[in-house]
């Protein structure tokens, strides 16, 4: 793996000191600096061009680089990183406000470690490709039906429907349950806006409850007291991949004759048993976004298990028109189809889904080795007998360490690895104050501001893994 140190070389050395260090980077190129500020840089191609003009190898390289060089924030967004980045501009260096080099970037790589990229490695193209020959590209066509196929199976249901992101999957859910105005839906206050916003949009009221310290999932134990004459659905969100108590929440679901909405955004692969995750409630969704298990770049998908729902289901995703009867519409419906494009992604990402698994596997176990002797990091845990879907490796600091969450973020970044903190609780969201009961919420909060996720694509490097954990400790021992 390359790191920074490998790219930089003080103005003070000879034109052999960066011969050396271009061939030991394979990147053609080299930073000058002057105690750290970017001063200019040097290519092979520089190097050559002074060999020829006759000059001494041992000749200083101040004079020889070149200061029209192609620098970007290192806060600037990623959208104009890789503009700045090209088949002639391969690496550039990321720099602070004072010109200091603190990173960099490569055509493929926007920051050194990236959090999360997708992997397009299978038959993503060839099968874009066929959509534009065939001109199916738009919301019909045989790979939208082939994806929900494959996914009805994965999730073991008899429906899936596609759809053009994860938060529309859960607001069209609560939709054909006819859940709105008066009603109540229970779910964590730990997870991301989307399913708070999916209740509020159906016009129902949302209520949250507290998460458990191990699991970081919807404490099942506190679900029972949030239950009143207005409760018509619990939604339990798996965070992070790791499967919620579904026999304790679907127990609960028959007691009191609810309806339980599973939020598998993050959870594809995942399994309580043999049984997967998404598999136990009268609907799951999960998402498709570029950071998710698989991707078709945005997407979703709604599984269903009984007939009538899913058929008021899938007509209220196309616009709520009769199925019989073109442009006929029978109810007010919405546009939430996903495209013949996306849904070719998504197959060929779905045929690498046993890889990806196995992948993000050996990827979290092997942080956890790594992090093994570490009294300072906790770890999500994940219930005897379930498998996780392992999206993100996520901790918590513990200990004195527990309030330096942030401080860590800001000396990975400095160190080129991207990093993103736990969601925040959804009872401290300005924008819910008008739809949530004010409660307490210690556990949740706890977690928030104390977590932190790390690199966790499955084209992540071994070196570069050892590479964040070596950087996460070396903050810690400091």
């Amino acid at each position: 793996m390359i790191k920074l140190e490998d790219l930089c070389i003080e103005s003070d050395k000879s034109l052999l000191d960066a011969l050396q260090k271009i061939n030991n980077n394979n990147q053609g190129i080299v930073f000058v600096v002057e105690d750290e500020i970017l001063y200019g840089c040097l290519t092979d191609g520089d190097i050559r061009r002074a060999f020829i003009d006759g000059a001494n190898q041992d000749i200083c390289i101040k004079s020889f680089c070149n200061q029209n060089i192609t620098s970007v924030h290192v806060d600037a967004p990623e959208k104009d990183i890789r503009s700045a980045t090209n088949d002639n501009t391969r690496v550039i260096p990321l720099v602070d406000d004072n010109k200091r080099i603190v990173d960099f970037a490569t055509l493929s790589r926007p920051h050194n470690v990236v959090l999360m990229e997708p992997f397009l490695g299978g038959n993503e193209l060839d099968y874009v490709v066929d959509c534009l020959k065939t001109n199916w590209i738009s919301s019909q066509g045989a790979y939208v039906n082939l994806f929900e196929e494959k996914l009805a199976k994965i999730f073991n249901t008899n429906y899936s429907l596609a759809v053009s992101n994860g938060t529309v999957a859960l607001h069209l859910g609560l939709e054909a349950l006819n859940i709105g105005q008066g009603d109540e839906v229970i779910t964590t206050n730990l997870t991301f806006g989307a399913s708070v916003n999916s209740i509020i949009h159906s016009g129902a009221t949302p209520v949250l409850v507290d998460v458990d310290k191990r699991t970081w999932n919807i404490d099942s134990k506190l679900i029972e007291a949030a239950i009143t004459k207005n409760t018509k659905a619990i939604m339990p969100v798996h965070l992070y991949g790791n499967p919620c108590d579904m026999d304790e929440i679907m127990a609960l679901a028959k007691k009191y004759n609810l309806y339980v909405i599973e939020d598998c955004a993050e959870a594809l692969g995942a399994m309580v048993g043999y049984q997967p995750v998404g598999s136990f409630g009268d609907l799951s969704t999960v998402s498709f976004f570029a950071n998710k298990v698989v991707t078709t770049g945005e997407g979703g998908s709604l599984q269903v298990k009984n007939d009538a729902v899913y058929a008021k289901a899938k007509q209220l995703r196309d616009h709520g028109m009769r199925p019989d009867k073109r442009y006929w519409h029978d109810m007010v419906g919405f546009n939430y189809r996903l495209t013949n494009i996306q849904a070719a992604i998504g197959c060929a990402q779905l045929e690498q889904l046993g890889n990806f698994t196995k992948k993000r596997s050996d990827l979290f176990k092997l942080y956890s080795e790594l992090f093994k002797d570490c009294n300072y990091i906790q770890e999500q845990h994940i219930r005897s007998g379930n498998i996780s879907a392992n999206w993100l490796y996520t901790i918590c600091l513990k200990d004195n360490f527990s309030e330096k969450r942030d401080q860590l973020m800001s000396y990975l970044k400095a160190k080129g690895i991207d990093t993103r903190p736990i969601f925040y609780p959804m009872n401290e969201m300005p924008a819910f104050n008008d739809h949530i009961e004010k409660g307490k919420f210690p556990v949740s909060q706890k977690i928030s501001y104390s977590g932190l996720s790390l690199p966790s694509s499955i084209s992540i490097s071994r070196d570069e893994v050892e590479y964040v954990v070596e950087s996460v400790l070396a903050f810690i021992n400091t």
